[in-house]
């Protein structure tokens, strides 16, 4: 049994878990005839983040990201930040 499941394809900076089923399930592989593609739970979190509030999850040809959850958190209040005082300035 192989006990290194190698760094996440997505980041490339977060270790896997073994077995690999134990992380989160790429949003880029859930179709039917998708090979399954695990990455790191912090990009787990990203992906579900980016199909809920942008237009979808980023593809693996963008791979590998940089980007992690405290980057993406910061981005969004940035936008919301913009948003807001686009509203406040009609």
């Amino acid at each position: 049994m192989n006990d290194v499941a190698g760094t996440c394809p997505r980041c490339e900076e977060h270790s896997m878990m073994v077995p690999l089923e134990v992380n989160a399930l790429s949003r880029t592989t859930r179709g039917i005839v998708d090979t399954p593609v695990w990455v790191c739970s912090d990009c787990g979190m990203d992906e579900g983040l980016e199909d809920a509030f942008h237009t979808g999850t980023t593809e693996q040809t963008e791979w590998p990201m940089m980007r992690t959850f405290d980057y993406f958190i910061k981005e969004t209040n940035v936008q919301t930040a913009r948003l807001m005082n686009e509203v406040d300035n009609v």
